[in-house]
């Protein structure tokens, strides 16, 4: 029965335009996977949070073992990935015109670096937001570009922004939407960024450029893993998407405390 039903699934999602057809061993099929696990990880961090009993002055070591526990049974699942049957035949991108480095264009860039870095030192939220967007822009445009890459994009940002699905339901929206429409965009790193930024004795709406820079970083390594092949992209996935719930945990402690 089980079965029957991914696979009425997997033909429901096919026939949507911009999604390749797929199979049960498919890229797409565990692409579509993360997507609804990543929505229903996000959508039930409340619920996460009141059953392991924690409250604002004791959290509960469920909140640190559950996450554990799924980290270890990850890198366990990695570790076998190589050897478990999958669609592995490499997709090639869509040919687009071979891009010539000229000495123009080197010394360009290295001006291009040059002029941003000191703006980066003196307006670290703007111009890290710029680089942030940028990045969400290559990422649309690769997604366009390349149709067998397509559900692979969409799965990259599901698993960055769906575990924060909890906020549509918030009490307390009102509260925290001034603050959350600025960070929205680096909130898929949010974990990271705090804890970069209190090692320099930041705290986080101080680091929030941290967060712009390390989404962007994460997005260009995304984009280049899922050119490598499947196997890959569902590592990486499975990173980005525990990454981005612990953040929406601890962003919800935040909210709550």
């Amino acid at each position: 029965m089980g079965s029957i039903g991914i696979m009425s699934a997997s033909k429901l999602v096919s026939r949507i335009p911009g999604f390749p057809p797929f199979s049960l061993c498919s890229l797409a099929s565990v692409c579509s996977l993360f997507i609804a696990v990543s929505l229903l990880a996000g959508w039930f961090i409340p619920e996460f949070y009141a059953w392991t009993d924690s409250d604002q002055s004791r959290p509960s070591p469920l909140l640190w073992k559950v996450p554990l526990g799924a980290a270890v049974a990850s890198t366990a699942f990695c570790m076998v990935l190589p050897w478990l049957p999958m669609q592995t035949n490499p997709i090639r991108d869509t040919p687009s015109p071979s891009m010539r480095f000229s000495l123009r264009a080197l010394m360009m860039l290295t001006a291009g670096i040059a002029v941003a870095i000191p703006l980066l030192a003196k307006y670290p939220l703007v111009v890290s937001g710029i680089i942030c967007a940028g990045a969400y822009g290559c990422l649309i445009a690769f997604s366009v570009r390349n149709p067998p890459h397509r559900m692979a994009s969409f799965a990259l940002f599901g698993s960055m922004i769906l575990p924060y699905a909890w906020v549509i339901g918030y009490e307390e929206l009102d509260r925290i939407l001034p603050t959350l429409t600025v960070i929205i965009a680096g909130m898929p790193t949010f974990l990271p960024a705090a804890l970069l930024g209190s090692t320099f004795g930041q705290h986080f709406q101080e680091s929030q450029w941290l967060s712009f820079l390390l989404t962007a970083l994460e997005i260009a390594v995304g984009v280049w893993i899922i050119r490598l092949g499947p196997k890959q992209t569902i590592a990486y996935l499975l990173l980005v998407l525990q990454i981005s719930a612990l953040g929406s945990l601890g962003f919800y402690m935040m909210c709550i405390a």
